[in-house]
């Protein structure tokens, strides 16, 4: 073989790759033709579907949206229906404590002017009731201030005479002389002082009643009911139930009376 030959042996073999590569080529771009062709009916078919999966989403939400909204209108109707009534309630319970609150006011100053005139006829019956004793009490010191000054009077003329008596018999004595003295003569003042007075005997049965009520209250007595059970103003037992007490007949704690 010679080499132009070979030459024309290898540009035979160079045309026929071209061809191979050119029919390859061919090959692949109608396959690649396909292939897009492929993919852009893919695509719109995608697009349809999605389209439609697009508006079936559309409907359903704008349904899901209508129905929230009336749900929700439903919702805000309830509530302004229960607000009202709510309201309408509050306001009748507000109204019924209202006037409930008035008439407890009312009733509370009905009861305080009905207890300050209470009090005030109670301090006018207490003023009087106090005036009476202060004007009993006082009566009461004056006839013992009375009862004393005549007790006073009697007992003073005997005692006169025996210190006028004694007075003669020291100055005798002083002068060296001897007198026979006599008894004393029975005067009548002392003969008034030996005999018992009607107020002395008063005051005596006064005081057996005192000691007869206290005997009659061993848990102990005082003067306001010893004075109403002996039928006496309560004062006028003072001096008896002192001198009750300085005797030794009855016993005195605080205000009350008790029998030894």
């Amino acid at each position: 073989m010679t080499i132009a030959d070979g030459m024309h042996q290898i540009v035979d073999n160079i045309n026929g790759a071209r061809s191979a590569r050119t029919s390859d080529i061919s090959g692949l771009v109608r396959e690649v033709g396909a292939i897009r062709t492929g993919a852009q009916n893919d695509l719109k078919q995608i697009s349809r579907v999605r389209r439609h999966n697009a508006t079936a989403q559309h409907k359903t939400l704008h349904k899901y949206v209508k129905t929230l909204r009336h749900d929700s209108q439903d919702m805000l109707g309830g509530f302004s229906a229960s607000r009202i009534a709510m309201g309408q309630e509050c306001r009748e319970e507000l109204g019924d404590f209202t006037d409930q609150l008035k008439k407890d006011v009312t009733d509370i100053r009905l009861d305080a002017v009905h207890m300050i005139h209470g009090f005030a006829d109670e301090r006018v019956s207490r003023g009087i009731e106090l005036s009476r004793m202060l004007r009993s009490y006082n009566d009461g010191i004056v006839d013992d201030v009375q009862q004393l000054m005549g007790m006073f009077k009697q007992e003073r003329i005997p005692f006169q005479e025996d210190l006028a008596e004694a007075h003669g018999i020291w100055q005798n004595e002083r002068s060296g002389g001897h007198v026979h003295t006599k008894a004393p003569k029975r005067t009548e003042a002392m003969v008034a002082k030996e005999t018992k007075t009607p107020e002395e005997k008063a005051a005596a049965a006064l005081k057996g009643k005192i000691l007869k009520a206290i005997k009659a209250s061993p848990e102990g007595i005082t003067l306001a009911k010893a004075g109403k059970k002996v039928g006496v103003e309560w004062r006028k037992l003072v001096r008896p139930a002192k001198e009750l007490v300085e005797a030794g007949l009855v016993a005195k704690k605080e205000t009350q009376y008790f029998p030894n």
